[in-house]
């Protein structure tokens, strides 16, 4: 009876732990499942610099003290941080809106982002799924126009007859054109002034010498001025050979397009340090020496002696196509064709 009353307590003791054990079980499947993170973004192709939505909503079955969505620095990878809005929806949902900048050249994906839920002494992390973003291009080929085929109409009439007169009477009409036409009046051409290329190369320089001269002259330093004038001059230089909106953009905007556009890394790299300075000048507020002037002036000098040796190409087809726009169709030989005639 003794030896009994044993073997039923272990019995007891095993399914207690294991009724035990599929508590837990039970207990973290379904907080996995009453809490999740959802994602919503942009369906469309994205172009270099345009600017999207990206939402993360959390919903749960439980009340908590507060979520932790993730910051800036998770976003990196050609994907540029603006900023973001965080809206409590109830005591049970949370979402965030972010104001994110595409900077790739190619289709890319946004990586899981970790979501932490907090409540009490528990923080429990949920992850997002991976987001894909596609890349569309602003460049588009020359092809040819196709017109589209048209369809064929059955006539109810002959109507060869009337072609053949109508061809009968072109061929008269012209040979008694071409019998008692008046000779034509020789009119004096006007000489038509046609716009001059202007080289940025050129620009740049003449820009950088005006710009010393200033600075060398002026008794107290405008060094706000300086900084500004010399940024610009690189900003109006980028903006003429590369067609991009490099004045209008900020310099880490600008920064983005000169990596997607693919430009000289020693062009990009004396363009961030210029840009760079010049905003601790124009915002920080802060006062470089004169030394430190000169030597920005003196990167403004190493960017033109490498854009004159790097874009010589790029600069010689922008000459080609803008004089393309005013060439004068060839009809000189038509013209002397038909006077022998």
């Amino acid at each position: 009876m003794h030896h009994n009353q044993i073997l039923l307590g272990k019995h007891l003791t095993k399914y207690k732990l294991l009724f035990f054990l599929l508590s837990i079980f039970f207990a973290l499947n379904t907080t996995s499942v009453a809490q999740s993170v959802s994602t919503n973004g942009p369906t469309d192709s994205l172009t270099v610099g345009e600017r999207f939505n990206f939402a993360l909503k959390v919903q749960s079955d439980k009340q908590y003290d507060k979520i932790i969505f993730p910051d800036s620095t998770f976003f990196t990878n050609h994907i540029e941080f603006v900023e973001r809005k965080q809206f409590r929806v109830s005591n049970f949902a949370d979402s965030v809106n972010y104001s994110l900048q595409f900077f790739a050249n190619k289709d890319i994906n946004i990586a899981p982002l970790p979501v932490q839920i907090v409540a009490g002494k528990d923080t429990t992390t949920l992850f997002t799924s991976v987001y894909p973003l596609h890349f569309k291009s602003v460049i588009t080929e020359q092809t040819e126009d196709f017109a589209p085929l048209k369809p064929i109409f059955d006539f109810a009439m002959i109507i060869w007859p009337w072609v053949l007169a109508a061809l009968l009477l072109g061929v008269v009409a012209y040979f008694l054109y071409r019998k008692y036409r008046k000779k034509p009046e020789v009119v004096e051409e006007v000489e038509v002034k046609v716009p001059v290329f202007i080289n940025p190369l050129q620009t740049l320089e003449q820009r950088l010498s005006e710009i010393k001269h200033e600075h060398s002259n002026r008794i107290e330093k405008d060094y706000k001025h300086f900084y500004s004038e010399l940024g610009d001059s690189i900003r109006l230089y980028l903006e003429e050979v590369y067609s991009i909106p490099a004045l209008e953009s900020t310099t880490r905007e600008l920064m983005r397009y000169l990596e997607a556009f693919g430009v000289d890394l020693e062009l990009a790299s004396e363009t961030r340090a210029i840009l760079t300075e010049a905003d601790m000048i124009k915002f920080a507020k802060t006062t470089p020496t004169l030394d430190q002037s000169w030597q920005a002036f003196q990167r403004g000098l190493t960017f033109y002696e490498r854009a004159k040796s790097y874009d010589i190409q790029r600069i010689a087809r922008l000459k080609e196509r803008f004089e393309a726009q005013f060439k004068k169709p060839e009809t000189d030989s038509e013209e002397r064709v038909d006077d022998l005639g």
